[in-house]
Order: C-alpha cells, then sequence, then structure tokens
C-alpha cells in the first residue's frame, strides 16, 4: 500500500517543533489534538496522520508538500 506521508514525516515534524523552540502543548492546541496524542506522533508510537500533518503544516507555515511522498 502507497502512503501519502513520507515515512519518516513525524521526525521532519518533530524537528520543525524543537527547532523553533516552541511548547508541544502550544502546538497541539493549535492543531486541534491533545499534547499526549502530539507527543505519541512525535516519538513514534502513533502514526501522524494525513489530516494532522496538513494542519500542522498550516500553523508552522510550512508547505505541506514536505511531509509527502513524491510520486
Amino acid at each position: 500500500m502507497t502512503t501519502v506521508l513520507k515515512n519518516d514525516a513525524y521526525i521532519l515534524l518533530k524537528h520543525e517543533i524543537d527547532s523553533r523552540g516552541i511548547k508541544r502543548k502550544f502546538i497541539a492546541n493549535k492543531i486541534g489534538i491533545s499534547p499526549n496524542y502530539l507527543g505519541q506522533v512525535l516519538n513514534g508510537s502513533r502514526t501522524l496522520s494525513t489530516d494532522v500533518a496538513i494542519k500542522a503544516s498550516q500553523v508552522l507555515d510550512l508547505p505541506v508538500d514536505i511531509f509527502l511522498n513524491k510520486s
């Protein structure tokens, strides 16, 4: 099965949040998810969904295609 998101999309998201020094709780609230859920995504124990990736890209003012597979 082909996935829309890169396998390491959650790592890219983690890097963006950490490099900006933004609190994860703040980002989670802006995205509309719980801080616990975001933490699970960022540590790889939960899969990053396309919806969360899109919302995160909007909140962080990133092009969504950094998270997408090229096909």
